[in-house]
């Protein structure tokens, strides 16, 4: 229907104050006529938490976020109805579509529980991430898109775009499924679509890591320009400190201290916020006083796509990555009868069942065992 002008309106009874809401509501009026419907879009605010700023915009609120979503939304969900064949009438607006779970952006939902829970780093990292995937994505954008053949189609545009990783998969859909059940929870979502979606299995491949003559390649390699060499020794840096990536790019002579007389790395990992401690390897503590204590900085892909090329000089055949250098750290230790739980405080393991995993790798245990059988 034309002719129909429509805008917000806050407090038309006039009752709101500092400690009482008032209600947020839409107008929809004929041009050049007294005849308007005013429809509630459910949201109530004290009075300094109204502006009028691009016609309504919510302030001094912890969900302003998804307050300002969600009353756009609905906006754009009348103005969209007005203009349909479907409203002959502006008594017919009292009808528009009332499907909640329409209303609300999935975007601004996550973006708006991601602020509320303030998490760490990497946690903030992998949500963010997710959050871009999903804007990428395109089909869903409102909780009434949250259905079992969007899910799947999600699924197939993560693979497609070059996510190959089972394990990696399965924590998009599992992160996903926290904030789709929470919404179900606040009434937002209809139902749990992944109650019917078989999630991609958390088992992911065996971590890989350099042997002691795979190592040796590397130190001996002589590389071609100085990018190359500073990855070299990034790479062997991490090898003999077992640290990941971002504590690399971190990595400083605060660091290193002294204990017993001996240099000794002690920090925090910043993905976990667990401490660890290492004795500062010679290997590693060369590298150090080459560059003064401040490691060459590159981005984690540069670096990775740095690596193929040097296991190429090397004539190394596995695809070395940055983690492969901390899980050649964790078998370097064992092989040399470092024990687990010395090895899991090294490592900055949160507990030592994620170093147990290192020991299986190399079957250290089952040797082990069965040499002291036989010597006995």
């Amino acid at each position: 229907m034309e002719n129909l002008l429509i805008r917000f309106v806050f407090d038309r009874k006039k009752q709101a104050s500092e400690t009482k809401k008032a209600l947020l509501q839409i107008e929809v009026r004929r041009l050049n006529s007294s005849k308007r419907v005013f429809i509630s879009t459910g949201i109530r605010l004290y009075k300094n938490q109204f502006s009028d700023k691009n016609g309504f915009t919510c302030k001094n609120h912890d969900s302003s976020l998804l307050i300002n979503g969600k009353a756009r939304q609905i906006f754009r969900q009348i103005e969209a109805f007005t203009l349909s064949d479907k409203c002959r009438s502006i008594e017919d607006v009292k009808n528009w579509d009332k499907d909640e779970s329409a209303m609300y952006s999935v975007v601004e939902f996550m973006k708006a529980q991601l602020k509320k829970i303030n998490p760490g780093w990497a946690t903030f990292a992998h949500h963010s991430t997710l959050i871009r995937q999903i804007e990428r994505f395109g089909k869903i954008r409102t909780f009434a898109d949250v259905t079992y053949s969007n899910i799947v189609d999600f699924d197939f545009f993560l693979r497609e775009n070059g996510i190959k990783e089972n394990s990696t998969l399965n924590k998009r859909h599992s992160i996903f499924r926290r904030y789709i059940k929470r919404a179900v929870y606040m009434e937002l979502c209809r139902k749990d679509p992944y109650t019917e979606f078989k999630m991609p299995s958390k088992k992911g491949k065996n971590p890989t890591f350099l042997e002691e003559y795979e190592i040796n390649l590397i130190l001996e390699y002589v590389p071609l320009n100085d990018k190359l060499q500073h990855v070299k020794d990034l790479f062997v840096f991490q090898i003999f400190t077992g640290l990941a990536f971002v504590d690399l790019m971190n990595f400083s002579g605060d660091y290193v201290s002294e204990l017993d007389g001996m240099k000794v790395i002690r920090s925090a990992r910043i993905k976990t916020e667990e401490s660890y401690i290492s004795l500062f390897l010679p290997e590693a503590e060369k590298i150090a006083e080459k560059y003064g204590y401040q490691l060459p900085r590159l981005s984690n892909q540069k670096y990775n796509d740095y690596l193929k090329l040097l296991a190429t000089g090397a004539g190394i055949r596995k695809n070395i990555t940055s983690h492969q250098a901390r899980h050649t750290f964790a078998t370097y230790l064992l092989n040399r009868d470092i024990p687990i739980e010395t090895v899991s405080k090294a490592m900055g393991h949160s507990n030592i069942k994620m170093t147990q995993h290192y020991a299986k790798l190399l079957g250290k245990k089952v040797v082990s065992d069965m040499s002291r059988l036989l010597k006995s």
